[in-house]
């Protein structure tokens, strides 16, 4: 990664429970879940962590088989800082690492539509990287 490069990795939905961790979060070992997580993984070059830079974090949810939810769009302005927002320095010029959860309510989603969340970060430098989740039925 280049030192003022800012990028989402990866996005995806899990819960845990009973010690089993599953991609379709809504329900688990048919039981039906109340909460579930949005894990976000982004990586920022050393530069950005270095001088703390600023960025803006979307969230939205989207239906592709057209159902509707109540998850609200979330714009979350955020800095790359060690130790906050889930970013980690990874030392020796590596960079940093983001490693966040969003805890996200079940009854958002209405039950049998499928759904996936969109995230796009946004760096004061002007780079932006998009990328979208698993899908999953809720």
């Amino acid at each position: 990664m280049q030192t003022n490069d800012i990028q989402l990795v990866r996005l995806y939905t899990s819960k845990v429970a009973g010690g089993v961790q599953d991609d379709t979060p809504t329900e688990l070992g048919g039981s039906p879940q109340s909460e579930f997580y949005l894990n976000i993984l982004a990586e920022a070059g050393d530069n950005l962590g270095d001088i703390h830079a600023a960025y803006t974090l979307y969230l939205r949810a989207t239906s592709p088989s057209g159902g509707s939810t109540t998850f609200t769009r979330q714009v979350l302005d955020e800095t790359v800082t060690d130790g906050q927002f889930g970013w980690t320095d990874l030392k020796n010029n590596n960079g940093f690492s983001k490693d966040a959860r969003v805890l996200v309510k079940a009854s958002d989603f209405t039950k049998g539509d499928v759904y996936q969340f969109v995230a796009v970060i946004k760096a004061g430098n002007g780079l932006v990287s998009k990328t979208t989740s698993n899908e999953f039925i809720a």
